[in-house]
Parts: structure tokens; sequence; C-alpha cells
């Protein structure tokens, strides 16, 4: 049995593929597992695909060189947290800071104009 095509067969969601604007095949699908609804059911556990996943996050919610409060930051999040989710705010908050997505200053959070990996759609 071809164990991989397997395993990728059962992460593929089930809906129709959701466009997240990102023009690139394997990271649409990569969203497509973990983001449902415009909201993250669960960050991966590899931290390549995590780094891509919090990109796409810090893309769709921030503006680059725009400075923000830490209680907009923390609203920000949220939206991307399901209800029932493992994922609060404060862990994306925290991942966002630790990978470069976010500056963090005097309690301004802010966007730069280059990240890790935002060259490519794979880092």
């Amino acid at each position: 049995m071809a164990y991989d095509r397997f395993r990728e067969a059962v992460r593929r969601p089930a809906a129709p593929a959701v466009d997240h604007g990102t023009g690139d095949a394997s990271t649409e699908a990569l969203l497509g597992t973990f983001v449902r609804d415009g909201r993250l059911v669960r960050l991966p556990a590899r931290w390549d695909r995590k780094r891509q996943v919090l990109r796409h996050v810090a893309e769709r919610s921030f503006d680059v060189g725009v400075d923000h409060p830490e209680r907009a930051v923390d609203e920000r999040l949220a939206a991307w947290c399901a209800q029932d989710s493992p994922v609060d705010h404060v862990t994306l908050r925290r991942h966002l800071v630790d990978l470069g997505h976010l500056e963090r200053r005097d309690g301004v959070y802010r966007r730069p104009a280059a990240t890790p990996g935002s060259a490519g759609p794979a880092s």
C-alpha cells in the first residue's frame, strides 16, 4: 500500500479547494489542511510548514510597516482562532514574533518589510 498517498489523501480537505491567494499549489494545499473558513484549526507540527502558515496569517492580518498596539494585534489574531482549536492568539503572537513575521518594540508591533522565507512559497 502507498502509505504516503493515503496520508496525503486523508489530509486533503473534503470541501472544494479554497483559494488563499498564494499562487502556489503546494502552499494552497498546506493552507487547505490547516485553515478552514478563515480560521486556523491547528498549527503544523513541522516547523517549515508552521512558518508558511504563520507567514500567511501575518500577511493577511498586518500591513508592512504599520504600527499596532498589542490589543489590536490580539484582536486580529483572535479572529484566526477557531473556538475549539488548540491555537490561541497569544501562541500565534509569540510564534509570529519568534519567527520574525512581527517585530515588537515598546509594546508596539509591526510587520517588517522582509520576513524570513518571504521570497518564495516554501521556506
